[in-house]
């Protein structure tokens, strides 16, 4: 793994804390009922779920450690990630993490699978393309969940090819989905100038663009999928830090630089003063962040 993937372990790693909290309870609460509902229409069924842009399934140990799929004794979870190398550190997260939650951990033929008191989860890693590596996605899918993902593909593309994956009544759960402003405290007197063009970085052919959150309250239902629930869940960063807001911090500002840099629209000077100011106050611990995002849950009609 390249030192540039292994920052970008850590900065996955940073911001499980921040994900923890900024998740909405509410709309957590509605996909647990709606997966309880589910199991007792189909007793015995296994719960089959793909997740897009998996990472080290730090969203697959959440949804386990919060008693999300507490109804199902038989779980086959699918991680899709296009970054190579991720499923190695998603095995060692998960090795590490079940051994602590009390799960027995075991290889199998496509992935590793986890038990614990008559409970089995069969988790699969697909790296590769969401497209390229739909022809890996069973044709019947209870949940879909598009973690942190959405905004960096092209909408409609991705929705058709994960709701049309969906069984009658299946669930497409997308926390932490980018919806349109970020800020930072103090303010600068160009904030508005790098922000914005920020913001235009994600709004071309292969991404859905700054307001995905939004939009997902109406492309959903145009894909038959019905919005159930969703509500805020900005990610917020204020001083003092541990050690690892710190970092995602200064991985949050490295993204502005590299994308705004790659895509022009800011003066070098204009950039490079906004970047040095942002870096001295996040190392003073006087710098404050937030990024406004939405989860959303919608039910296949």
């Amino acid at each position: 793994m390249t030192r540039h993937d292994e920052r970008f372990v850590r900065y996955l790693e940073s911001k499980e804390a921040v994900d923890d909290r900024a998740l909405h309870r509410p709309t957590l609460s509605t996909l647990v009922d709606e997966l309880s509902d589910r199991a007792e229409a189909r007793p015995g069924e296994p719960l089959r779920v793909v997740s897009v842009g998996a990472g080290t399934g730090s969203m697959c140990r959440r949804l386990l450690s919060w008693g999300v799929f507490d109804a199902y004794d038989d779980i086959k979870y699918i991680m899709i990630d296009r970054r190579s190398g991720m499923s190695d550190q998603a095995s060692a997260a998960f090795a590490e993490w079940s051994h602590g939650a009390g799960w027995e951990a075991s290889p199998t033929v496509d992935g590793f699978q986890i038990e614990r008191h008559g409970r089995r989860v069969a988790l699969t890693y697909v790296t590769g393309d969401l497209f390229d590596a739909t022809v890996e996605i069973p044709q019947a899918i209870d949940l879909v969940v598009a973690h942190a993902v959405l905004d960096v593909l092209p909408l409609q593309r991705a929705l058709d090819a994960l709701v049309t994956r969906l069984t009658d009544g299946g669930l497409f759960y997308a926390p932490i989905t980018f919806d349109g402003r970020t800020a930072f405290r103090p303010t600068h007197n160009a904030d508005n100038e790098v922000l914005d063009a920020f913001h235009e970085t994600m709004g071309d052919d292969n991404a859905s663009g700054p307001e995905t959150g939004s939009n997902l309250l109406s492309a959903l239902p145009q894909a038959d999928a019905s919005i159930v629930s969703a509500g805020g869940s900005d990610w917020v960063v204020t001083p003092p830090y541990d050690d690892g807001e710190r970092f995602f911090i200064s991985r949050i500002l490295q993204f502005v630089e590299e994308s705004v840099s790659a895509h022009g629209g800011v003066g070098e000077t204009t950039l490079r003063g906004w970047l040095d100011t942002r870096h001295k106050q996040l190392e003073a611990e006087e710098l404050s962040y937030v990024a406004h995002n939405l989860d959303v849950l919608a039910k296949l009609d």
